[in-house]
This record gives structure tokens, sequence and C-alpha cells, in this order.
């Protein structure tokens, strides 16, 4: 089980549990709907994305964001319901405490991301 941690909501007072770092299945969701639509073209074999291809619809980064609570949210206040209940409890509150979430999360995916990132540049040299 992974590791969390607890945060309090600064306007409700909810206290809701975080995951410390972003999981495998967690990323792939995040990245698929960016994915979706996109292609590579190769050229003299490296994949180019076409200057066409490289628009995010909004309703993609809804979607990533989405996917961003709910594989990073453990507990609202003490419940650990289903991804998709935790996030309708989030989608529930007020802005601030929403907004508050949302900020907590993306420091430890961003912290998760920049990790792989340099893991992989590692790898290559």
């Amino acid at each position: 089980m992974r590791e969390t941690k607890k945060i309090i909501l600064p306007k409700s007072n909810i206290v809701v549990e975080i995951y410390t770092y972003l999981s495998q299945r967690g990323y792939e969701a995040i990245k698929e709907p960016f994915f979706r639509n996109e292609k590579l073209k190769f050229i003299q074999g490296k994949g180019i994305i076409a200057e066409e291809d490289k628009e995010i619809s909004m309703e993609a980064m809804k979607e990533a964001n989405e996917a961003n609570i709910k594989y990073m949210l453990h507990s609202f206040d003490g419940n650990t319901g289903s991804p998709d209940q935790l996030l309708d409890m989030t989608k529930d509150l007020n802005q601030k405490d929403y907004s508050f979430i949302v900020e907590e999360i993306n420091k430890v995916t961003k912290e998760s991301e920049e990790e792989e990132l340099k893991k992989k540049s590692e790898d290559q040299t």
C-alpha cells in the first residue's frame, strides 16, 4: 500500500489523505487524454509530432485533472470509497478547498514526473 499524507482543507477543515507519489496506473490515466488523438510521424527513424497535432483540447485537460485527483486521493473525511466517489466528494467542495486539494496533489505529481524525467535522462547517458 502506498504511503499517504494528511492535509487539512483551509475553509471546511476537512481532513483528506493524498498519496505521496503517483503510481504508474495514475500516470497513464493522466496522460491518456493527451495521447488519445496524438499522432507521431516518423522521419528518418525519429518520432515527430506534427504542428497541427500539438494542440490540447480543454476536455482533455479536464479529464487529466480529474484523473489526477482520482488516482492521488486516498481518503476524504475518513471515507476511502472508490476513486469516482472521492472525486465526486471533492467536486462538492467550495472553490477554495477544491483548489487547495488540486494544488497539493499537483505538487506531488509534479515531483513524481520530475523524478521520472530525471531517471530517463540518466538512463540515456
